[in-house]
């Protein structure tokens, strides 16, 4: 394949599929030949930003060939990249997460910013580069956004990313506060997924200390559906973990209307949960009010609960 992959992260989530739709335009608009392209199934909450802004879906592809040039968004751990990554040759990162166990052979472009969503970093580059976004480009950036800050209620949220959702939204057309309870509320209809997806959704895998784990996330208006299919959701996600070896797994329900979490985890883990988070865990789950944030407020806690 001779075009550049611009690609993000395993089970994408929003951020991942606007990013490498979104970047890759902005590399061609630079002279690069440029595509997107995902490694996973799209969620409805971006085939509702897709939709809506009548932009198509990156292709998926399941590994990438030796040698192939390739540019990541919105992650760098390598148990987060499309299979064959280590063989391919990674010219370009940009991204908003912890560094964790990135390297290359040689020097490339690398731009990391703590802010809510990668878009918000990529949007800037266009501004840097002087190029104007058409209205489907500044949707999909502005979709990502309103989506990784939960419409500004995570506490990943800065005001470097506030104020790239008011100009992207004057951009596209929209008004972001109704837009952006549309496509949350297109994305929290997740009640009849089967348990299977739910166990696997928006899931991503850390390492510490040499234990890897995952952690998804799940999030709804209503936690009712979900607690209903809790039993059969715990089984796939015990599956999962089985089959992978992880030496736990561990999923976020997350209620974008109350802003808290709870996490549940697999057997076994009740103890690193509890410490991780200093609070006691029942029918193994830890109740974590004002928590939503993954990034922030759930990863690290147990990184550094595993690594003691």
């Amino acid at each position: 394949m001779s075009k550049v992959i611009v690609i993000g992260h395993k089970s994408p989530d929003t951020d991942s599929i606007a990013a490498a739709i979104s970047y890759s335009n902005l590399k061609r608009e630079l002279g690069m030949d440029a595509a997107a392209y995902r490694a996973g199934e799209l969620n409805k909450e971006s085939k509702f930003a897709l939709d809506y802004f009548g932009v198509e879906a990156p292709e998926f592809i399941d590994h990438v060939e030796a040698g192939q040039q390739v540019i990541l968004v919105d992650h760098n751990e390598s148990k987060q990249c499309v299979d064959g990554i280590k063989d391919a040759e990674v010219i370009e990162l940009v991204d908003h997460h912890r560094i964790g166990d990135f390297e290359t052979a040689s020097p490339i472009f690398i731009l990391f910013c703590p802010v809510g969503c990668v878009n918000t970093i990529i949007y800037n580059l266009y501004k840097l580069n002087n190029v104007k976004p058409s209205r489907a480009m500044a949707g999909m950036m502005l979709s990502a956004i309103i989506s990784d800050t939960v419409l500004f209620r995570s506490p990943t949220t800065t005001d470097k990313d506030r104020k790239a959702v008011k100009e992207l939204a004057e951009l596209a057309g929209v008004n972001y506060e109704e837009y952006g309870m549309e496509m949350l509320k297109a994305g929290a209809d997740i009640s009849d997924y089967p348990a299977e997806k739910l166990a696997g959704n928006d899931t991503k895998e850390f390492e510490s200390a040499g234990k890897v784990f995952t952690v998804g996330q799940i999030s709804v208006m209503d936690v009712e559906p979900i607690n209903a299919k809790k039993a059969d959701i715990m089984a796939a996600l015990e599956k999962n973990r089985a089959a992978h070896n992880y030496v736990a797994s561990y999923l976020m329900v997350t209620n974008i209307l109350t802003e808290d979490t709870y996490l549940w985890f697999t057997d076994g883990a009740k103890d690193v949960a509890e410490k991780a988070f200093n609070k006691n865990a029942e029918d193994n789950c830890v109740y974590l009010p004002k928590v939503m944030s993954r990034k922030k407020q759930v990863s690290p806690q147990l990184i550094k609960a595993y690594a003691e």
